[in-house]
């Protein structure tokens, strides 16, 4: 007979569930846990929550006072004032070559020379033709003068009654005669004087010499290279000893130009070179694709420090004012139809309205609205409301 363990095997109906408490008095052990746990003290008040300050970061400035000077900006690419293309103004052989690119030039220099053995033998036959029809000339001023000589002796003769009214005719008729071949002689000598020149030109036109003192910027042939009337030019000449800026301005802005007013002119390849020149020309018509009227600054350069095809740009001031409150010209904005800054007083923004007088593209004159040592908001186009708190970050 197998004996059961009461413990581990119960015997069938003898297994009962546990007891339950009841609900109210689980609930009353957890408090009595609970306040066993905190010492039996009250609850501590809860610590009181300090406010949050959304002040923002703001870049500002304070007011100041300067020197301002308001200006016509303009830019474009540097030119020499004198740029001469020497081309060939005959077909040939190019014989010889004498420049190359970089080479200082003067004035009646030779610079290439084309093949001109055809063009020499035309000058000796012209000049020849002229030493021919010189002779012609001088015979038929002695036939002339012969003819001349027998007129008057047969003139005295007749008016004596020894010669007949025919024989006198005759003489007459021969001296018209003379005088017409020595007429037509004369023509002949300008007619091969004429020769001469032309030839002589071409001979000239053969040897290609610089019309002005400069620096050789282009050459496009060489030696032994064809060219002609309608070829490249074969060398370019630059004087860069004044340099010139050409640009367009308005009509407003033309309207405030003259003749004569200085510029200051930089370029970007010469950092920190500043060159004075003038305004040189102003065109006196617009052009009617832009509505632009031409403009051309020109300028010093004694040490060929500016080189053509440079990008550079010319102020040429108009106003200036000396001592007046400015700001930079971001910190004045428009709201509401007013133009206004934003003045912060006791870390808070207050929009101040303004008025504004000459400006250099950068700083702005406050004529009115502002005191010196205002501090404002160095950027007005931010958002920021009236009111708001801000930390005023002033620029170093």
């Amino acid at each position: 007979m197998i004996k059961r363990n009461r413990l581990l095997h119960p015997a069938p109906g003898s297994f009962r569930r546990p007891r339950r408490l009841p609900l109210l008095a689980a609930f009353a052990l957890l408090a009595a846990g609970s306040f066993a746990a905190c010492g039996g003290t009250e609850p501590a008040a809860s610590a009181e929550v300090a406010p949050v300050d959304h002040r923002i970061d703001v870049a500002a400035v304070k007011v100041g006072v300067t020197d301002l000077e308001s200006s016509l900006q303009i830019s474009g690419n540097l030119a020499p004032q004198t740029r001469v293309e020497i081309r060939a103004k005959l077909p040939g052989t190019l014989s010889r070559i004498n420049v190359d690119i970089g080479d200082r030039v003067r004035a009646g220099q030779v610079l290439a020379t084309i093949d001109r053995r055809e063009i020499d033998a035309q000058v000796d036959a012209a000049s020849a033709s002229v030493n021919v029809a010189i002779a012609g000339v001088e015979a038929a001023e002695a036939g002339l003068a012969n003819a001349t000589l027998e007129q008057e002796r047969a003139k005295n003769l007749f008016e004596r009654g020894a010669l007949p009214k025919q024989r006198l005719d005759a003489a007459d008729t021969a001296r018209r005669s003379t005088a017409a071949q020595r007429d037509l002689a004369q023509a002949n000598l300008a007619q091969a004087q004429a020769a001469l020149r032309r030839a002589s030109e071409i001979q000239r036109d053969a040897t290609l010499t610089s019309p002005v003192n400069g620096v050789v910027v282009e050459r496009h042939f060489d030696a032994g290279s064809l060219v002609g009337p309608g070829d490249e030019p074969v060398v370019v000449i630059a004087d860069v000893r004044v340099m010139k800026l050409e640009a367009g301005v308005s009509e407003l802005e033309a309207g405030r130009l003259r003749v004569g007013m200085p510029a200051r002119v930089t370029a970007q390849a010469l950092p920190g070179k500043t060159f004075e020149g003038r305004l040189a020309a102003i065109a006196p018509e617009i052009d009617a694709r832009n509505r632009h009227f031409k403009i051309e600054v020109r300028m010093s350069n004694p040490d060929s420090a500016l080189l053509s095809g440079m990008y550079g740009e010319a102020a040429i001031p108009l106003q200036q004012a000396s001592q007046v409150l400015a700001v930079p010209r971001d910190a004045v904005t428009t709201r509401d139809g007013k133009r206004v800054a934003l003045r912060i007083d006791n870390d808070t923004i207050q929009p101040v309205p303004v008025t504004e007088g000459l400006t250099d593209g950068v700083v702005t004159e406050i004529a009115s609205g502002l005191q010196a040592g205002d501090t404002i908001v160095s950027d007005a186009r931010q958002d920021v409301a009236t009111g708001t708190k801000v930390n005023a970050v002033l620029a170093r």
